[in-house]
């Protein structure tokens, strides 16, 4: 297919039960020039038999199967291999609304913009709400702080012009699947993409059925991530008045370490009290339960800390 108008990139991993509704989904779009490109990322379940079959119904899709690398590889490898003017990608445990694209590739149309951004359903059971994706503003450094404080990380909302990637030699950080989205959305906005805003929610986040998403789980090895995603944004925002922003990200790694009992109390006392030089005020887009368990653990008490979350997961367990 040559001179496509959208790439979908969608990465697979043992989705076996959801990987057909988001194809459905897709197929069913008002918009028809597109491609989709359905990359099975090593997946151990049915997943990949599932996406040759999909293919074979409808041309407008690819399949590439691949060893297992993570969420970061795999959505690169989709956009190296994309051929449309514009790429977006789509989570195989999510769907998308029948104007999902039309909207947004019309949008970029008519405004000339980069990025189209666009609102989000988030579909947790029987509770959905909206998120509301419109920025303050578009100017750069408003940008950069409403994609690492406030909205989405993740690129679904986003249809984005392949040449920015190409251009700018913008990719993903391999091996990399703690905020590795942020990192690239962050690159994109200080290589000059103009943005945009659909004021629709086009797409469905499963936050529940795939347990094996790339997002869930807490670990220590989740913990060694996260300390390498906010090694890699000190880099990519070196600028002073990014500090607060870089500290904000480093405290929600402090929390992940607190959860899965990363290090023991002296580790993690040499490890991050220099974040308690964070202010109150800059613990931004956290829960108020959960700033108050950060904040102990760097002023008063790691092992408090512990025990204030276990109580909070205590609570939740009995609430659920």
């Amino acid at each position: 297919m040559d001179n496509i108008s959208v790439s979908v990139i969608v990465a697979v991993y043992n989705a076996q039960k959801t990987i057909r509704r988001l194809a459905d989904s897709l197929k069913a779009q008002t918009m028809r020039d597109f491609e989709v490109l359905l990359i099975d990322d090593g997946s151990t379940d049915a997943s990949g038999a599932i996406c040759d079959s999909i293919a074979l119904s409808d041309d407008r899709f690819k399949v590439f199967h691949k060893p297992n690398e993570g969420i970061g590889s795999t959505r690169q490898f989709g956009i190296d291999h994309a051929s449309g003017l514009y790429t977006i990608h789509a989570d195989a445990d999510d769907w998308v609304e029948p104007d999902y694209l039309e909207l947004l590739y019309n949008e970029a149309v008519s405004s000339g913009a980069d990025m189209v951004i666009c609102d989000v359903l988030m579909e947790k059971g029987k509770r959905v709400y909206q998120l509301k994706e419109q920025p303050k503003a578009y100017d750069r450094e408003t940008m950069i702080d409403e994609l690492v404080n406030r909205l989405q990380n993740g690129p679904c909302n986003k249809l984005v012009r392949r040449s920015l990637y190409t251009d700018n030699h913008i990719s993903y950080v391999q091996g990399l699947s703690y905020g590795e989205d942020q990192l690239v959305n962050i690159q994109l906005i200080k290589a000059g993409a103009s943005v945009s805003y659909v004021p629709r929610a086009l797409y469905h986040y499963d936050y529940i059925t795939n347990p094996d998403s790339a997002s869930r789980g807490i670990s220590p090895q989740k913990v060694i991530q996260g300390e390498r995603f906010v090694s890699e944004l000190r880099k990519l925002l070196p600028e002073e008045g990014y500090d607060a922003t870089v500290d904000n990200q480093h405290l929600g790694v402090v929390y992940l370490a607190i959860c899965s009992k990363a290090y023991s109390a002296k580790e993690f006392r040499l490890k991050y009290s220099f974040l308690s030089r964070v202010s109150w005020k800059d613990y931004r887009k956290k829960p108020f339960s959960i700033k108050i368990i950060i904040w102990t653990s760097l002023h008063i008490s790691y092992n408090l800390a512990l025990f204030m979350y276990g109580i909070k997961r205590t609570k939740r367990r009995l609430k659920l």
